[in-house]
């Protein structure tokens, strides 16, 4: 089995991150290490962290060294005084991460056979670097109704069709390729991921649903990110209409 990162920035999520945790903790493979980066929330995501950070401790976390290379501390959890945006926080947690692989994870809820799709997938597929899977969509007004979304194999000259969330890859890959922090409001991992495919990395998917991603329940201005993105898809040479 491999060793697994659980990477978790959160802004305002009160409302689902409870589920998430539980979600995580819950894993068939437990995960090596969950780092979650709290982005100076205002509501009561932090509360809820303290409640949940016994268990998140007992993965192997993180450690910080001082200048001796002695031990410091131990943390499972690091918290922004200022928001820095999710691109920030997931290069923060892919640098601490010491596991095999990153699971991408946002406050929506995963399945508990998630790591173990994982773990499979890049056992079998040494040459691939990259994960994503289907999902089920809730809205989070009408949280009876779900519908799944299949896992696109994407062209690399047209809108992203894979969900960010679904997302696991090698250490290696965070190693060389960082999130764009061009806004608070997005981590553009869109081009996250064509800066991986420009580097060589290889893709591949599954098509179980292995997370309930909540649609609706965003902190976001997803007018500013969409502007954003048009112009970065621009800058990298593809059209799209978003």
């Amino acid at each position: 089995m491999m060793k697994i990162s659980y990477v978790l920035p959160v802004f305002n999520s009160q409302n689902t991150i409870n589920q998430c945790l539980k979600s995580i903790l819950s894993q068939e493979i437990s995960p090596y290490e969950i780092i979650v980066i709290n982005d100076a929330s205002t509501d009561f995501t932090r509360d809820i962290l303290t409640h949940h950070e016994e268990a998140l401790s007992k993965s192997n976390g993180f450690t910080t060294y001082n200048k001796d290379g002695k031990t410091r501390s131990q943390r499972c959890i690091i918290d922004n005084f200022a928001r820095k945006g999710a691109a920030y926080c997931r290069n923060i947690g892919n640098l601490m991460a010491t596991g095999e692989i990153i699971a991408v994870c946002d406050a929506d809820i995963y399945d508990s056979k998630r790591s173990s799709a994982i773990s499979e997938f890049f056992e079998k597929n040494p040459d691939k670097s990259i994960f994503y899977s289907g999902l089920d969509l809730k809205d989070a007004d009408k949280p009876w109704e779900r519908d799944y979304m299949g896992a696109f194999e994407w062209d690399f000259n047209s809108k992203c069709p894979i969900s960010h969330p679904t997302i696991a890859y090698r250490k290696s890959v965070a190693n060389e390729i960082k999130y764009h922090e061009d806004s608070i409001e997005t981590d553009l991992y869109e081009f996250f991921l064509l800066d991986a495919h420009k580097k060589g990395y290889l893709f591949g998917g599954c098509q179980d649903p292995l997370m309930e991603k909540i649609e609706g329940n965003t902190n976001r201005n997803k007018e500013e990110a969409k502007k954003l993105k048009q112009k970065k898809y621009e800058d990298y040479g593809i059209k799209v209409a978003l």
